[in-house]
């Protein structure tokens, strides 16, 4: 089974922790790039869109933007052709005290969309990074993710 985790990061937190999380599942990590990284650009033309047709597990990963999944993971997901026979976990990063605050809308946006492209997707994962907790959110996250 090839596995691999598209990510897209802003600040370098997403990718931090998907870095570790390549690390104990043996991902390839691909990134999705923007022309401009300004979160306010509705429509951001991808630099790097990674193909992930040959994938049968794979892990997207973004932050979140202004109560939102980030446009440029959003613009990304949205141009994948069908995802038929293929699992997806997803996870999200952000600075909000809540996770409802954009977390839990972020990971739904995900899903959706995700679902929508006829995958399945398992497991879906929050990290506030103003959180105490966050180190183990982190640490049980991969330890999940890697079952």
């Amino acid at each position: 089974m090839k596995k691999g985790i598209v990510i897209y990061s802003k600040t370098g937190n997403t990718l931090g922790v998907a870095k570790r999380l390549a690390i104990k599942m043996n991902l390839e990590v691909m990134e999705v790039k923007v022309e401009n990284d300004d979160p306010n650009i509705l429509n951001p033309v991808l630099v790097e869109a990674p193909d992930v047709s040959s994938y049968d597990h794979l892990v997207f990963a973004a932050p979140v933007h202004g109560f939102n999944l980030s446009k440029a993971m959003h613009v990304y997901l949205n141009q994948l052709p069908d995802l038929s026979g293929k699992t997806v976990d997803l996870f999200i990063t952000h600075f909000f005290p809540f996770a409802w605050m954009g977390g839990n809308r972020t990971l739904k946006q995900m899903k959706v969309i995700i679902e929508g492209k006829h995958a399945i997707v398992n497991q879906m994962t929050s990290v506030n990074w103003k959180s105490k907790k966050r180190e183990f959110v982190i640490s049980q996250m991969i330890e999940n993710y890697a079952k």
